[in-house]
């Protein structure tokens, strides 16, 4: 399997000893998405009110689908995305938005439909290479290569 070019969804979110580490305010994290990206849409659950949908694309094209919660834990889905496109994100998500880009775990869909309880850490400095290895390090011992 081509681990560059597998689509999974990403779930990120702060470590369970600081579940709100984040700080995640829904309405400022929509305004971030809007300064960050060119083309933005979020809205605010009504079922939901603690959890806000968006989609975002950068200047290159790459898109970004999901959401953010914060009513137990911070918490940002990614739907089906490789892992260069993650770790784009992410990199924005450590560097621009979050106070304390040491706080950022993770784990995988892939890693949820086969029952395997990870908790990736997201390297709290270094480039986007440094994040993607982690991402690929996480889909090889998923998947089992």
């Amino acid at each position: 399997m081509d681990i560059d070019a597998y689509n999974t969804a990403y779930l990120l979110y702060a470590p369970a000893k600081s579940p709100q580490g984040w700080n995640l305010d829904l309405a400022a994290f929509g305004l971030a998405l809007e300064d960050a990206f060119p083309e933005v849409r979020h809205r605010q659950e009504g079922e939901h009110p603690g959890r806000l949908s968006f989609w975002a694309m950068t200047a290159e094209g790459e898109e970004f689908d999901g959401f953010a919660d914060n009513e137990s834990r911070d918490t940002i889905a990614l739907s089906s995305t490789t892992v260069d496109e993650a770790a784009s994100f992410i990199l924005w998500l450590r560097d621009v938005y979050l106070p304390t880009p040491d706080l950022i775990r993770f784990t995988s869909e892939l890693a949820y439909e086969r029952d395997i309880d990870t908790d990736g850490r997201v390297p709290a400095g270094g480039d986007h290479e440094r994040v993607a290895g982690e991402l690929r390090r996480h889909l090889q011992f998923v998947i089992g290569d």
